[in-house]
């Protein structure tokens, strides 16, 4: 049923809507995998989640094996030994490393990359939150792939912190882990596409159930 006030579009399917509009479907969506995350420092499944939600809207993205570095105000946090020695540590401080990090080959983290849309969607990134400061949800940037694949990508961000993303392509540690989690992310994918066709003013009837 269409509830009053919903932006109506005639036909089924997901493809009645422009790609601009798809696209603030996944923006959206990226948010909803934040929260649903919990700032838990599960990439893999975060990102498959919403690989698979990139799909059901049709907009063509892949996951990027990152290694990462986070400078804040609370301290500074490292995901992944391809980006050891990065973070200056200041008189005082000190880098946390993730525990979780230690079976990748150089990243330690996935990122969600649609270069069709030239952005970047990190749903998962707040696991630093602890250690860093860094503000709870999805970080999305716009990004080529140039800067993304052949130099560091920067970024400053919330006030001052200081995200570094450094793509290790040649990781491939993760896959399996990941195409397991995509394979079983199917219901959950549909969930979380409708709610947000919902939420931006769309008939969620255009991702069946």
């Amino acid at each position: 049923m269409r509830r009053s006030g919903r932006k109506t579009t005639k036909g089924r399917g997901v493809r009645v809507l422009t790609r601009a509009q798809r696209t603030t479907v996944l923006h959206r969506a990226a948010w909803m995998v934040a929260e649903i995350n919990d700032a838990q420092p599960k990439c893999v499944e975060g990102v498959a989640l919403l690989d698979r939600v990139a799909d059901l809207v049709h907009i063509k993205a892949e996951p990027v094996p990152v290694a990462v570095a986070v400078q804040g105000p609370a301290g500074s946090c490292l995901l992944g030994e391809a980006v050891d020695g990065v973070i200056p540590v200041s008189a005082g401080g000190r880098v946390i490393r993730s525990p979780t990090t230690a079976l990748w080959s150089g990243a330690g983290h996935l990122v969600l990359f649609s270069s069709e849309e030239k952005t970047l969607f990190d749903p998962t990134l707040d696991q630093v939150n602890p250690a860093t400061g860094f503000a709870r949800g999805a970080l999305i940037m716009p990004v080529t792939a140039d800067e993304l694949f052949t130099e560091d990508l920067t970024l400053t961000v919330d006030e001052g912190v200081k995200v570094l993303y450094r793509a290790v392509r040649g990781d491939t540690s993760w896959r399996t882990a990941y195409n397991t989690t995509y394979a079983r992310s199917g219901l959950s994918a549909r969930t979380v596409a409708r709610r947000a066709l919902e939420l931006e003013g769309f008939d969620e009837d255009l991702v069946p159930a």
